[in-house]
């Protein structure tokens, strides 16, 4: 039997439950042939839920080609304006061409889940919404991120109808009873990238600079121009921070009803409606997240584009560590580092379940490679690195792999030899151990006042990880700088010691200190220390302990206060129940942890009673919609009516708001343990009859369909949060019907 290294094991290379069966290994495609410019000729023909376009390819081929194009409608394809042998399977238009020419594809092809049409009360709406396999739904191309190509977009559309597209408006003209707008994208980008949006737009213009910013919001909600004013801000702040200026002649936003999330296209990023929201639910939500995270892609994602799909994270890793970035800039230190844990815990429980390295070249599907591990984990990982190489160095690496790769596609390794010239660093360990490699340093913590005792506690593999030692003694603080391998030891003398004070570097790290030094490490100034100590406070139960985290309820942060609240609940006895509800916790951010921790007290009538009161007299949205799910989590049965009762009273509300509380009415219902979903699915009727009567008079259901068919249904709209879970715990099979 060979010996396996530790560091190779298959644990660390290809991660933990995570490969299955149906996986394949997939590398970059080796392609024979290049398209050089696209020119689409569209009509969008809204009643009829169809597109009828004429492409214009311009290719330069060796042999066998092929376009990308889902159930489409093919009348002809000519080479040149003549004939051509052509084979299609529904998915692949298949050619063998040789040379330069130009090839020319006449189809229509139906609405998608990819490419929707929704009729909202009198007007329509069509756009694209997707990324993997998006752009085919609707044109011919070549669907592969590594393949970049300018384009040109002539969009037919009924008046009084606007289409908004890529780069910039070449030209707009009336032509009897149409509209004609057509939409020039110069520079080269790949196919995903190109976007159609089509509807009754609110329209606003304004410049950053010679940046033309757009701003495309459905008719009669101009109210909400307000939830974008960070727009110019944000714009500012990544050309400043990269070295590289916004690189397109204008930015648009288009929030659109069919939309989940966003989607960074090309100079023209699409948006959810559900970002639209009002001053209440400013309290605790705000766009800046959304809007900088898909800004952000215009430099992480367009101008520097993924290679292929393994290597997604330098798209949305990218793009989730530079909106926090932007939280540094405009929130303050203790917004950005409590920002980064929570990106943490989103990542760890994705971790309890699977792991793998952030580049895989396993999957059946691209889109499972858009989890966890290449958001939040491909974030901490940047943020990791910039610790490491100091703030200056990091802005220079990210400024050499912009001007090194303009308008190209990159891959991990791309992006490693930019830091290293620009550094001076070699990086290759660093990389093998964060980026290629499953896991992540998990760091116990012992102390006796005399000694500090580090030991890595993962499985594998151990990491070379620089730390900061934070040492405390009355008003003396000393930071110990150290090098951890697989465990350390330090003489260093005081009272409490914490672990990374800043969070500089991703681990999770178990402080093992005693109650007494505990309780002193939760009054540091650093946040980080407090929230260390919180955590490991849920080990005890005792009055003292229950005590210090009621104090904590009000700490002056409110990321403090929330933790403080999830541990009471976590502890769960009388005593932290009282600390609970016997506390004025503001603001309503750090109120949500009330609501939550209260759901962990099974069958317990005064939690139940205080989260009623939640929902009768709470301001805040999101406040309601946690005590809804808590009070469902409880269980008792004399509440049930209270949940299904709230869902009456939210029936008027939009937006974020309208997805915060009905994520959680059937969620709160399955907490009564009603697994065969009956009373859910009631639910789920009336919001999908809500929805409708909202948003589209056109959107039909059929009252036979199964409830997975309901909850898939919820899920396509974006109602994520509360469904999700319901989903899970009902084994809804991955490698379902597609």
């Amino acid at each position: 039997m060979s010996f396996v290294p530790i560091n190779d094991q298959p644990s660390v290379r290809i991660g933990k439950s995570y490969v299955m069966k149906q996986h394949e290994l997939i590398y970059p495609e080796n392609l024979k042939f290049k398209i050089k410019h696209y020119i689409f000729d569209i009509y969008v023909n809204l009643e009829e839920k169809e597109i009828e376009g004429n492409a214009k390819i311009f290719l330069n081929s060796q042999g066998e080609m092929y376009l990308d194009a889902l159930h489409f409608f093919i009348n002809e394809i000519k080479l040149d304006n003549k004939p051509i042998s052509w084979d299609y399977d529904g998915k692949k238009i298949k050619m063998n061409i040789n040379g330069e020419h130009e090839l020319s594809v006449s189809y229509k092809v139906k609405g998608s889940d990819n490419f929707r049409f929704l009729k909202i009360n009198d007007h329509y709406e069509a756009a694209n919404i997707g990324e993997v396999m998006s752009a085919p739904a609707w044109i011919p191309v070549v669907d592969y991120p590594g393949m970049k190509s300018t384009s040109e977009m002539i969009i037919r559309v009924k008046k009084p109808y606007i289409a908004v597209s890529n780069g910039y408006l070449k030209e707009k003209k009336e032509e009897k009873d149409f509209n004609i707008f057509h939409w020039v994208m110069d520079i080269p980008h790949s196919a995903y990238l190109n976007s159609l949006a089509v509807g009754q737009f609110f329209t606003k213009e304004e410049k950053w600079n010679d940046v033309i910013l757009q701003y495309y919001l459905p008719k009669g909600y101009d109210q909400f121009i307000k939830n974008f004013s960070s727009t110019k801000d944000i714009m500012e702040f990544f050309s400043n921070y990269t070295g590289v200026k916004y690189p397109y002649p204008k930015y648009a936003q288009v929030v659109l009803f069919a939309m989940r999330g966003g989607m960074e296209y090309i100079s023209s990023t699409h948006l959810t409606w559900m970002t639209l929201h009002d001053d209440i639910a400013e309290m605790d939500y705000s766009s800046d997240s959304l809007l900088s995270h898909e800004m952000a892609h215009q430099w992480f994602g367009d101008y520097v584009t993924t290679k292929d799909w393994p290597n997604i994270w330098l798209n949305e890793g990218f793009a989730t560590y530079f909106q926090a970035l932007y939280f540094e800039h405009s929130k303050g230190e203790d917004e950005f580092i409590y920002e980064m844990y929570r990106k943490l815990q989103d990542y760890l429980n994705e971790y309890k379940k699977y792991s793998r390295p952030i580049v895989i070249r396993y999957y059946k599907w691209a889109e499972e490679l858009f989890d966890k591990h290449t958001y939040p984990k491909g974030a901490l990982v940047l943020h990791t690195l910039r610790n490491y190489l100091g703030d200056d160095k990091f802005r220079e690496g990210i400024k050499r792999y912009l001007e090194e790769h303009p308008y190209s596609p990159v891959d991990t390794e791309d992006f490693r030899k930019s830091m290293e010239k620009a550094t001076g660093e070699d990086l290759t360990r660093f990389f093998d151990q964060f980026i290629y490699s499953a896991g992540h340093p998990v760091i116990n913590v012992y102390y006796d006042k005399k000694r500090i005792r580090l030991e890595q506690a993962q499985d594998a593999p151990i990491y070379n990880i620089n730390l900061e030692i934070k040492v405390v003694s009355g008003n003396n603080t000393k930071i110990i700088n150290v090098d951890l391998g697989k465990s350390l030891e330090i003489e260093a003398e005081g009272e409490y010691v914490c672990v990374d004070p800043k969070f500089k570097t991703l681990k999770v790290v178990n402080d093992m200190q005693d109650e007494e030094k505990l309780i002193k490490e939760s009054r540091d100034p650093e946040i980080m220390c407090r929230i260390n100590a919180i955590n490991s406070l849920t080990r005890f139960s005792d009055s003292k302990s229950i005590s210090t985290l009621k104090e904590l309820l009000t700490d002056s942060f409110w990321g403090v206060k929330y933790e403080a609240a999830i541990a009471l609940g976590k502890i769960g006895n009388d005593e932290a129940l009282e600390a609970l509800v016997s506390s004025n916790v503001e603001p309503s951010k750090a109120r949500r942890g009330v609501a939550k921790a209260l759901g962990e007290f099974k069958f317990k009538k005064k939690a139940a009673d205080y989260l009623v009161s939640i929902i009768e007299n709470e301001k805040s949205y999101y406040v309601k919609a946690d005590a809804l799910s808590s009070l469902g989590k409880i269980g008792l049965p004399e509440y049930k009516e209270e949940i299904k009762k709230k869902l009456d009273e939210i029936l008027n509300q939009f937006g974020i708001v309208f997805s915060a509380i009905k994520n959680n009415s059937p969620l709160a219902l399955y907490h009564y343990g009603c697994h065969d979903l009956k009373e859910i699915i009631d639910i789920l009727k009336r919001i999908i009859e809500d929805i409708e009567d909202k948003l589209s008079k056109d959107w039909k259901h059929s009252p036979n369909l199964s409830k997975d068919s309901y909850l898939k249904i919820i899920l396509s709209l974006g109602f994520y949060a509360g469904i999700a879970e319901v989903l899970e715990s009902n084994k809804i099979q991955k490698y379902g019907e597609e």
